[in-house]
């Protein structure tokens, strides 16, 4: 059964990995990179803080280092749910780093022209947890219908880029959705139900 799903994670790699164009490549490496949605994270906590804290408005300076301290604690929890523990206790390689994968990988070559291949190991994806945990957090914190499906779209082609660079299979990003929207939740059942009745205690 096991070697059934890695052989269909293997295929399906191939085939989306196989979709690439070199217009494409400086895209996707964009998308992919974390210092390129810096303004977009920027933006995002604004206009949170804005929909449900009204820090602005009432100066709850408080409520934004909560909030603040809630998302990156969300982060944190997927992040090292994938990367501390599952990478390290899975051990499935990359397919950049699969020798039965090598020379059928589409990969990139950064700015030094050394080849990107990511870490050893991808199950699960930290891009795909991270991503997946910031769009839950967000979907049930500011329960705004165009913000939710722009997110949803956001964590979908974040963790698609990982295919495209070569670095994740299918299944390492499944995986890392699971982990990140389990912490998405966590993180925002904390800040909705717990930290609010803790900050006026």
């Amino acid at each position: 059964m096991l070697e059934t799903l890695n052989a269909w994670d293997q295929s399906v790699f191939l085939f989306l990995n196989g979709i690439h164009a070199s217009w494409a490549d400086p895209i996707f490496w964009a998308i992919s990179g974390t210092v390129t949605w810096i303004p977009f994270y920027a933006f995002l906590l604004f206009v949170i803080i804005r929909k449900y804290s009204n820090a602005f408005r009432d100066f709850q300076w408080q409520s934004v280092a909560l909030l603040v301290v809630s998302i990156a604690l969300t982060i944190t929890l997927a992040d090292q749910t994938a990367s501390g523990f599952m990478k390290p206790f899975f051990e499935r390689l990359r397919p950049s780093h699969a020798p039965e994968l090598e020379g059928l990988v589409h990969l990139l070559k950064k700015g030094n022209g050394d080849i990107y291949k990511g870490g050893k190991f991808g199950f699960v994806s930290s891009h795909a947890a991270n991503s997946f945990a910031l769009m839950l957090f967000v979907i049930r914190v500011v329960r705004h219908n165009m913000l939710s499906i722009f997110m949803v779209v956001w964590a979908i082609v974040v963790s698609y880029s990982r295919i495209y660079l070569g670095v994740h299979y299918p299944g390492d990003l499944l995986g890392g959705a699971l982990v990140g929207m389990l912490a998405g939740y966590v993180g925002s059942a904390l800040y909705l139900n717990f930290i609010p009745k803790w900050s006026k205690a």
